[in-house]
């Protein structure tokens, strides 16, 4: 799947990031959009949560109310985007602890704390198959 990115979806991404983060910390966001309308992000989530250097917890409420909204707004987690503090990669974390573990899920993780240029550059993007595997795709051909 390609995801479209609605104006102004990767400026505040990377805002909140870097603003969670503060350069040290690794900080999460999701992706969300309407189901409706495959492929479009058009919201930025930032959930509750804590974070170190090397990982960040999800607020366990906070994941059931962005549910329970999502399924009433006809909405969607379309990828988790997160911080790494060096290069980006996906780590067994990663792996293991996707907010939505199912086919096509996509994961996006933006290395040093998200404090370098905006955008794709560096990126590391993992995509979710049918066997259960995080494969590796190109951020650039998959989010436009």
């Amino acid at each position: 799947m390609t995801l479209t990115l609605r104006p102004g979806v990767i400026d505040q991404s990377f805002a909140q990031l870097r603003t969670c983060g503060d350069g040290r910390r690794e900080c999460v966001v999701y992706w969300v959009g309407p189901i409706d309308d495959p492929g479009v992000v058009d919201e930025v989530a930032h959930p509750a949560h804590s974070a170190h250097a090397v990982g960040y917890e999800v607020d366990s409420g906070w994941i059931t109310q962005l549910f329970l909204r999502l399924r009433r707004d006809r909405r969607t987690v379309r990828a988790q985007v997160h911080t790494h503090p060096g290069r980006a990669g996906h780590s067994s974390t990663d792996d293991t602890f996707s907010l939505v573990p199912s086919t096509g899920f996509l994961s996006l993780v933006i290395p040093r704390f998200a404090t370098g240029p905006i955008g794709m550059k560096s990126a590391y993007l993992a995509e979710l198959n049918e066997a259960g595997a995080w494969i590796e795709r190109d951020p650039t051909a998959v989010i436009a």
